[in-house]
C-alpha cells in the first residue's frame, strides 16, 4: 500500500479522534474519562490497517475490517464532525464498544496476531516531528524541542530539510534530551568559523560564494565514543533529512556562474551584506530555474533506506543546506567510505550534484510518513508534527517570493500532518551564524507560541487503556 493510499483509508478516522480530543480539552467533565478513552479506542481500532506482530511479520488488516470501520464513521461522524458534541457522541459508545470487543478477537483468532502488539498498535501514539527548512529562522526549533521534552514527550522519529535538519541532529543523537550540546555550539558558532571564501574545487555540491565547513565548526559534537563521524545508524532516534538532487539537465549555467554569484553581496567578515540584500533575493532566479525542469529534480532522503544509514549525518545536513549560488557544501576530504557511498548514490539517482533540499521539499511530512508506512518504527500509528518557520508572512516581504516557491512541495506534504505549526516570530533567515542571546531569544519565541498547542499534542499521543 502507498502512502496516499494509506492516508486516504485513516484520514476519516483521523478527522474523529482530532474532533474528540479538541471537544474534550474545550469542554472538559462533558463526559467522563473512562467513555472519553473508549470513544478514542473504538476509533483507533477502526483505523486499523496494518499491524507487526512480535514475530516481525506484518498482518493487512484493513479489509477485513472495512464493513466495521464504515459503522464506527457513521455512528459518530454526525456528532463529532457536525453537532460538535461529545455527549451524544458518547450514546453510541457502548455498542460500538461491543463491537470492537468481537472484531479484537476475530483478528486475533483469523490472523494469529497476538494481543500484545494489536494493543500496541491501538493504543499507542508515536510521536513523528518535521522541521522545515528557512535559514536563521530555524533556531526557534530549538524551543519545540525544549517544549516537547517538558511535556514529556519524545519523538520516535524526526524529518527535516536544510536549518531543520540541523537543529534535528542535536535532538536525534539521544533519546534523552540533553540542550547542552545545542548550547555550547550556539556559544562558539561564528561566520569565520562557519562559512569560508575560498577558491576549491567543486565534486558533489554546486560552487557558491561562501562554502559551509559543519565539520570545523560542530564536528566534534557529532563523534561515537572511539572518535568516528556518526551515521545514521548511530542515532538513537531515526532521522531523514532531504536534500536535493540535479539531473544533468538541471543547471542553466555552467558552474563558474554559480561560484561568483554572490561576491560582491558578502563581506570580508564573511557576513551577508544588508545594502545587497536585493542581490542576495536574486538567488530566486536560480531556483526558478531549477523548478523549470522537474524531471531533472530528485528528492534525495538520507537516511530513509539502508543504502543512506551509513552516510556522515553532517555530510547530508551541509548538503540540505547549500543554496545554489549562496552556500556551497562538499566531501573533498580522504574518506572514501563516503566517497563511495556518493557515488553509488549518483549513479541510482543518475545525478550530479546535490543541493538544498527545500527546493523539491522544505517540510518533509510525506518521507517520514513513508517510513513509518514501511515499518521503520514498527508501529504504523504515529501521530505527525509539521512545524516550519519559513511560512509566508506579509511582514518578511523580502522573503515572499522564495516562500511562494516552495510553497506548493509544502502543502503537498502538509497534508500527511495531523498538526502543521508556522512560526510566527523567529530571527531573519538571512542571519544564519546569529549572536548567542539572539538564539536564546528565538527559542522563547517558539516555546511561548506552542504553549497554547501543547495540550492538543500532549493529548493526542497519549497511549490509551486497552479495553
Amino acid at each position: 500500500m502507498d502512502a496516499e493510499r494509506f492516508r486516504q483509508l485513516r484520514e476519516p478516522f483521523e478527522a474523529l479522534d482530532a474532533a474528540a480530543v479538541r471537544l474534550y480539552l474545550a469542554r472538559p467533565g462533558e463526559l467522563h474519562s473512562s467513555r472519553y478513552d473508549a470513544l478514542r479506542y473504538v476509533i483507533s481500532f477502526a483505523k486499523l490497517q496494518v499491524v507487526r506482530g512480535k514475530d516481525g511479520r506484518d498482518h493487512e488488516v484493513g479489509e477485513a475490517l472495512a464493513s466495521f470501520a464504515w459503522g464506527v464513521r457513521e455512528a459518530l461522524a454526525p456528532w463529532l464532525l457536525k453537532e460538535a458534541s461529545l455527549a451524544r457522541a458518547a450514546q453510541a459508545v457502548p455498542k460500538l464498544v461491543e463491537d470492537t470487543r468481537k472484531q479484537r478477537g476475530r483478528l486475533l483468532e483469523s490472523f494469529g496476531i497476538d494481543a500484545e502488539s494489536l494493543d500496541a498498535e491501538v493504543c499507542e501514539r508515536k510521536l513523528v516531528v518535521t522541521c522545515g527548512g528557512g535559514g536563521g529562522a530555524g533556531y526557534g526549533y530549538a524551543g519545540a524541542w525544549q517544549s516537547l521534552h517538558r511535556a514529556g514527550l519524545q519523538p520516535s522519529m524526526i524529518s527535516g530539510t536544510s536549518m531543520g535538519a540541523l537543529i534535528a541532529l542535536f535532538r536525534a543523537r539521544r533519546k534523552v534530551f540533553d540542550p547542552a550540546p545545542m548550547y555550547h555550539a550556539a556559544q562558539r558558532l561564528t561566520w569565520p568559523g562557519v562559512f569560508r571564501i575560498l577558491q576549491t574545487e567543486s565534486r558533489y555540491g554546486v560552487p557558491a560564494t561562501l562554502r559551509l565547513y559543519l565539520r570545523s565548526a560542530i564536528g566534534s559534537l557529532f563523534h561515537t565514543p572511539d572518535g568516528r563521524p556518526l551515521t545514521f545508524r548511530d542515532l538513537d532516534i531515526p532521522l531523514l533529512i532531504v536534500a536535493t538532487g540535479l539531473g544533468v539537465d538541471a543547471l542553466k549555467h555552467d558552474l563558474t556562474y554559480y561560484e561568483h554569484f554572490l561576491d560582491d553581496a558578502v563581506g570580508a567578515d564573511f557576513h551577508l551584506r544588508p545594502s545587497r540584500a536585493a542581490k542576495v533575493a536574486a538567488v530566486v532566479n536560480i531556483l526558478r530555474e531549477l523548478l523549470a525542469s522537474p524531471d531533472a529534480l530528485r528528492e534525495v532522503v538520507f537516511g530513509g533506506d539502508a543504502a543512506t544509514e551509513d552516510a556522515d549525518i553532517l555530510d547530508a545536513a551541509g548538503f540540505s543546506s547549500s543554496i545554489p549560488g549562496l552556500i556551497h557544501y562538499d566531501v573533498l576530504r580522504d574518506d572514501q567510505r563516503m566517497k563511495s557511498m556518493l557515488d553509488e548514490l549518483y549513479a541510482r539517482y543518475g545525478i550530479t550534484r546535490l543541493v538544498e533540499g527545500g527546493i523539491v521539499n522544505n517540510v518533509p511530512v510525506k518521507p517520514a510518513y513513508d517510513a513509518v508506512l514501511a515499518g521503520r518504527i514498527t508501529r504504523r500509528n504515529a501521530w505527525f508534527l509539521a512545524l516550519d518557520c519559513f511560512a509566508p508572512r506579509m511582514s518578511s516581504v523580502m522573503f515572499l517570493p522564495v516562500q511562494q516557491i516552495v510553497r506548493p512541495n509544502v502543502q503537498r506534504n502538509i497534508a500527511y500532518a495531523n498538526h502543521y505549526f508556522p512560526l510566527e516570530r523567529t530571527l531573519n533567515p538571512l542571519n544564519l551564524v546569529p549572536d548567542y542571546p539572539d538564539v536564546l531569544r528565538a527559542q522563547e519565541w517558539t516555546s511561548k507560541e506552542l504553549e497554547p498547542v501543547m495540550p492538543l499534542i500532549i493529548e493526542s499521543c497519549r497511549t490509551l487503556p486497552t479495553l
